[in-house]
């Protein structure tokens, strides 16, 4: 493995706070020049300096401008909230919270500066505190965007489903500012492929607006030499998405290819990270990398196949791709849907999660797993017992309903058809992951709400990830969510030998479990209709020679099936990225590919 230290011909020499640059006085001769030929004022040619440094992710040069700015212009609302957001992408709280709060003094009903101090409480994961800031941003202004995604988002996060009877209208105030909506709050509330498809295509067209796509790459053929696959992530650490790749990086053939891994996360020395380090080819730390630079990066070290792991989740860095880093680019992985980019070439999944059908609401082509797209890591240890329910404060001798979805999955429509199933199987309890107080008075509110009383809800916080594969044990029926499936969740039930029931809806992230449990052949555990989901997990809770034979089967199926097959998964993952290079060289437009 190489780590590479690299310059950039054209890059900005580094000074003490971050990036060399003109001073105030010139700064401010600048913005009054433009201002004078774009009859701009010269606070606007601030913000406007600062905004393009934070769309090509050049956090230091926009802290360099926004605090010129903040000198000249201290009662400049817009300019004093900006410099609160780079210093909330810097981390540095206290300051970012002293902007917002300017803000407020200048103007209390600053709906953005609001929302702005609701963001930061989130981050702290304060999420009752920061809906309440959302909800007077959205009742000051109605038709703001932001706000209402915002508030959406939150509501969500703490089982507040008030918002339920709006919902329509708040998710039509999207067509106005696409920027401002948030693409995975939308999964969760809606299972509308089409929609989700406009959004994120408007989203994108505004990301790429002020960036060129490089088409020429000094391309030589990867037959006879290993192919260069570059991939793109700020998750190289105990996250999700590397609990499924597991060895993945290690199991890659490196008479075939090399592995380049670009790290634009925050958290360092860590153990998963320092294993990836180690298993690749060639290793960097892009996290002070503005887009522009990682691009060029990219180029110079001559990716083949650039592979985003991110899409519209938290860190992303999509504009990276719109100027093209390799002749190649695939979305993998951390996002479940289209990014809506004209030059995100391939989308990697399988028949169960994009079928024919529904390829048109991918901007992307389908490149197509055999089995199911997700990766998963067959060396992790199986979990053994090591308490009992009481330890969970289950009860011995009642059925367990579960569903350890994060709770901005779960809307009121599975919502009802848990409370029936608990009416219905009178010696049961549902077993929910809500790690906070106001998030378990939410719910049982809404379970009393539906005549269940709240001895019949059992509360589970957040565990290390063995423990939490032990727990899962104690549960009889992992019952899923609709709009957003579980996804890493739903293997690891499966892994842990819990059955799982799922309905199979119309995009992407609502067909993840039903790709799952296909995989692992327990297609009869995939329903298509709210009552084909209620009725089959009904009789496995009244069955107990049915669900003994599903369990029976998860445990006979776990090493003999696809799901858990590392090994073959990496051999058909490198294979269908070798036929979209090699498609490439030969003059060809992408196109849906399969192994086949």
């Amino acid at each position: 493995m190489t780590t590479r230290s690299f310059h950039f011909k054209n890059a900005p020499k580094k000074g003490a706070s971050g990036f060399a640059g003109p001073s105030s006085a010139l700064l401010k001769s600048q913005a009054q020049q433009r201002n004078h030929s774009e009859k701009l004022p010269a606070n606007k040619v601030f913000l406007q300096q600062a905004s393009l440094a934070i769309l090509e992710n050049d956090f230091a040069k926009a802290r360099q401008v926004l605090d010129q700015a903040v000198s000249f212009y201290p009662q400049d609302p817009a300019i004093r909230r900006m410099s609160g957001d780079i210093h909330l992408q810097q981390n540095s709280y206290d300051n970012a919270l002293m902007e917002y709060m300017e803000c407020v003094g200048i103007n209390p009903l600053d709906t953005k500066a609001l929302c702005s101090i609701g963001k930061l409480l989130l981050l702290l994961g304060k999420e009752n505190d920061a809906k309440g800031f959302f909800l007077a941003a959205h009742r000051t202004k109605p038709m703001e965007v932001f706000s209402a995604y915002s508030l959406i988002h939150t509501c969500m996060a703490v089982s507040d489903w008030s918002i339920f009877d709006t919902m329509p209208k708040l998710l039509q105030l999207g067509d106005k500012a696409p920027l401002d909506v948030k693409p995975f709050a939308l999964l969760a509330v809606t299972d509308n492929p089409g929609l989700h498809k406009t959004r994120v295509s408007a989203r994108a067209k505004t990301i790429a607006k002020n960036v060129k796509e490089n088409k020429k790459f000094n391309h030589t053929t990867v037959k006879g030499r290993k192919i260069r696959l570059g991939f793109f992530s700020s998750d190289f650490f105990n996250h999700a998405t590397m609990l499924l790749l597991g060895r993945f990086f290690e199991m890659v053939d490196r008479e075939r290819f090399e592995v380049c891994l670009y790290d634009y996360g925050t958290q360092r020395e860590n153990e998963i990270q320092q294993r990836v380090k180690e298993t690749s080819d060639i290793y960097h730390n892009v996290l002070d990398l503005n887009d522009g630079e990682l691009a060029e990066l990219a180029r110079q070290d001559g990716i083949d196949v650039a592979i985003d792991m991110k899409g519209y989740t938290k860190d992303a860095r999509l504009g990276v791709f719109v100027s093209r880093v390799a002749p190649v680019q695939v979305s993998y992985l951390g996002y479940p849907g289209t990014t809506g980019m004209s030059n995100m070439d391939y989308f990697v999944a399988d028949e169960v999660t994009v079928p024919q059908a529904m390829r048109r609401h991918f901007s992307e082509k389908i490149l197509y797993m055999p089995h199911c797209y997700q990766p998963n890591d067959n060396s992790r240890p199986l979990p053994e017992f090591s308490s009992d329910r009481a330890a969970h404060g289950l009860p011995e001798d009642k059925f367990v309903f579960c569903s350890m979805n994060n709770p901005n999955k779960v809307t009121p429509q599975e919502f009802n058809v848990w409370m029936k199933l608990l009416h219905e199987v009178p010696d049961s309890v549902l077993w929910l992951l809500a790690p906070t107080e106001f998030l378990q008075q939410n719910l049982l509110h809404e379970a009393e709400a539906r005549g269940i009383d709240a001895e019949r809800l059992v509360f589970a916080g957040r565990v290390r990830m063995s423990e939490h594969m032990e727990r899962m044990q104690h549960a009889d029926l992992f019952l899923d969510a609709f709009n957003c499936n579980a996804h890493t969740t739903a293997s690891e039930a499966v892994w842990s030998g819990l059955p799982l029931v799922t309905k199979a809806g119309e995009q992407f992230a609502a067909r993840v479990a039903a790709s799952i449990l296909t995989a692992i052949e327990c297609e009869d555990l995939v329903t298509t209709t709210v009552e084909e989901y209620h009725d089959l997990a009904l009789k496995l809770a009244t069955d107990p020679e049915a669900l003994a034979e599903v369990k029976q089967r998860l445990k006979d199926n776990l090493h003999t099936t696809p799901l858990y097959d590392s090994e073959a998964y990496v051999r058909d993952f490198e294979n269908l990225m070798e036929k979209a290079i090699l498609r490439y060289e030969e003059g060809l437009r992408p196109k849906h590919m399969s192994l086949n």
